[in-house]
């Protein structure tokens, strides 16, 4: 499977929250790093997943881009959702958002063995209405 085709599938099973065959989609030593924190392990990382699809239940990636070579692929795109739920204590305010987002996954045998995801935070806060 070409390793567009595999990021393709990684963002379908998350935004399908089958966290089982994501679990199957990653390295047992999956190292997450998302914007500036600290990396994460899949546990955290699938916590912090749940906490954006209680934010916004449809929420789903739109992928514009794939650049890629032999082990890693970026995907540019966007998240999009309706914020229906509570998401960063924010109350669901019903308003749709799009924000960008750029994701560096590194690939061992067909597996994401590293991710490193940048999603446009302020945006989505302000978009929310949360300030």
């Amino acid at each position: 499977m070409d390793i567009r085709e595999v990021a393709r599938n990684f963002y379908a099973t998350i935004d399908t929250q089958d966290w089982d065959k994501l679990s199957s989609l990653v390295s047992p030593d999956l190292a997450v790093h998302l914007a500036s924190a600290n990396p994460i392990g899949f546990d955290d990382w699938r916590k912090s997943l749940t906490e954006f699809f209680v934010g916004f239940p449809d929420g789903h990636h739109v992928i514009d881009d794939f650049v890629s070579d032999a082990d890693k692929v970026v995907t540019r795109g966007r998240f999009q959702g309706t914020h229906t739920g509570i998401f960063h204590g924010v109350e669901p305010s019903g308003n749709c958002v799009s924000v960008g987002v750029i994701h560096i996954d590194r690939l061992e045998n067909g597996i994401v063995v590293e991710h490193f995801g940048q999603l446009d935070g302020l945006g989505l806060m302000h978009q929310i209405g949360a300030f």
